[in-house]
């Protein structure tokens, strides 16, 4: 695991509140770039800056494959049960077959950009939790 700031708690409630009516966004608000954004204001590391400068599907889709593929693009973050999620941790689902990466709320809770904003989803349906 990172080392998080003191005031995480409060880095990512902040940071949850800019994002929260923010559409999804191809290279700015998409499900990779959210989750590194928000272990950047917790941590300060960024998880992403290989990936970062694609504007489009293709471009992401390229970039995750020039990376490994989803699960290698937070290789550096340890995996964990489901169950032993905390809040701040990064999150992938499977979403009507598309891999998506978000980030746990704590109280039952992940999420992640939507097309009208941040959509809150219920922790049962997370597969694989990646320990910030």
């Amino acid at each position: 695991m990172m080392e998080r700031y003191d005031d995480w708690p409060e880095k990512l409630a902040a940071f949850i509140e800019t994002r929260r009516e923010r559409v999804f966004s191809w290279g700015s608000q998409d499900c990779a770039l959210f989750a590194a954004d928000a272990v950047i204001e917790m941590t300060g590391v960024d998880l992403a800056k290989e990936l970062r400068g694609y504007r489009s599907a293709r471009g992401a889709a390229n970039r995750i494959k020039k990376a490994g593929g989803m699960r290698s693009f937070a290789s550096s973050l340890s995996e964990k049960h489901p169950g032993l999620a905390q809040r701040g941790d990064v999150v992938l689902v499977d979403i009507d077959g598309r891999e998506t990466f978000g980030v746990v709320l704590g109280n039952g809770f992940w999420c992640g950009p939507g097309i009208e904003g941040l959509v809150f989803r219920p922790m049962n349906e997370v597969e694989i939790v990646f320990g910030v």
